[in-house]
């Protein structure tokens, strides 16, 4: 049996979205910022950027989850909730991925002054 519509790059983008959350929340954000800042590094200071817009994205699509009203449509289940979380993990990844909103760049410009 096959299961298709999975393929490894959107695998991929959660496991990213994990590795990102977990940066931001576990090694702390200012760890991270503090040492491409004092290594000059470019390229790692608008990766953790990315990372703090994706993050910080996750939780305004979580917040936002809790404000729709539950029409009882859909079974409430546990399932749902994880598949969501990870819906909304591979979006934030996504947007950040681009051009983003603007967060990322704003972010940037103020700490590589």
């Amino acid at each position: 049996m096959e299961i298709s519509g999975l393929g490894s790059s959107f695998l991929n983008t959660l496991t990213s979205a994990e590795t990102a959350k977990s940066k931001v929340e576990n090694e702390g954000f200012q760890n991270i910022i503090k040492r491409a800042m004092e290594n000059k590094d470019d390229e790692a200071l608008k990766d953790a950027c990315a990372e703090f817009e994706s993050y910080y994205l996750n939780k305004v699509f979580t917040e936002m989850r809790k404000s729709i009203p539950k029409s009882g449509l859909y079974e409430e289940s546990q399932g749902r909730k994880i598949y969501e979380d990870m819906l909304y993990e591979a979006y934030s990844k996504e947007i950040s991925k681009g051009q983003g909103a603007g967060i990322k760049d704003m972010l940037y410009q103020q700490l590589k002054k």
